[in-house]
């Protein structure tokens, strides 16, 4: 095995993702949920928070705590393969300023439109840290040689980046635009964002999962 370091790193990083991945689908049912349990009066979004409140809380829970174990996992992922490779340096240095905009929405959780702009954020970060994951495991397949998984890589990263730059214009307009959670068009637009970024991690994990058979060599 010629980079031990960067395959515990890239083996965590799947792992991360996948818990990831999971809380997305988690954040899709929660949006439904409250869609679901919302009507309009006048121009104002009236949530049946009786109905909404257990289920919400559960899901939300859920999602935070997948997460927060996805991103314990993903950090000490980069730490590890960073040794090997220089490109997972960067990855860690954006995901760091990533975990940042967690905690600042951790922390005024009761601002709505504060949590809004810092989940735009993180997505804006994932999508800078997901393009040099794979530009490391692109250099590394490089040196190992191993050209179809560079192959694999740089194709993933054109579409991951595609795919996270969509579901990042897509939270802008929510934010730009104050558009009420719960409304119908809310609803729409945050769920082809998160469906969006569910596509970005499916073919992000492809990738992950072709540099581990890599590296396992």
């Amino acid at each position: 095995m010629r980079f031990p370091n960067a395959f515990r790193g890239i083996k965590k990083i799947w792992l991360a993702e996948l818990l990831m991945l999971l809380a997305v689908v988690l954040g899709i049912v929660l949006l439904i949920v409250v869609a679901a349990n919302s009507t309009m009066a006048g121009d104002q979004v009236v949530i049946n928070k009786d109905a909404v409140q257990t289920p919400a809380a559960i899901l939300g829970i859920g999602a935070a705590l997948i997460a927060l174990i996805g991103f314990i996992l993903n950090l000490v992922g980069l730490i590890n393969a960073r040794k090997d490779e220089g490109a997972f340096k960067v990855a860690l240095f954006v995901t760091g300023l990533g975990i940042i905009a967690a905690a600042i929405g951790a922390i005024w959780s009761s601002n709505e439109r504060l949590n809004d702009w810092m989940d735009t954020l993180i997505t804006i970060f994932s999508m800078f840290a997901s393009y040099y994951v794979l530009t490391g495991i692109a250099n590394l397949a490089d040196q190992m040689p191993d050209p179809e998984t560079k192959a694999v890589a740089l194709k993933s990263r054109l579409l991951v980046e595609c795919s996270f730059c969509a579901t990042a214009v897509f939270k802008l307009i929510i934010n730009i635009f104050n558009i009420q959670s719960g409304s119908t068009i809310h609803t729409i637009m945050a769920v082809v964002a998160m469906l969006l970024e569910l596509l970005a991690y499916i073919l992000y994990l492809r990738a992950l999962a072709k540099g581990r058979k890599m590296l396992a060599r």
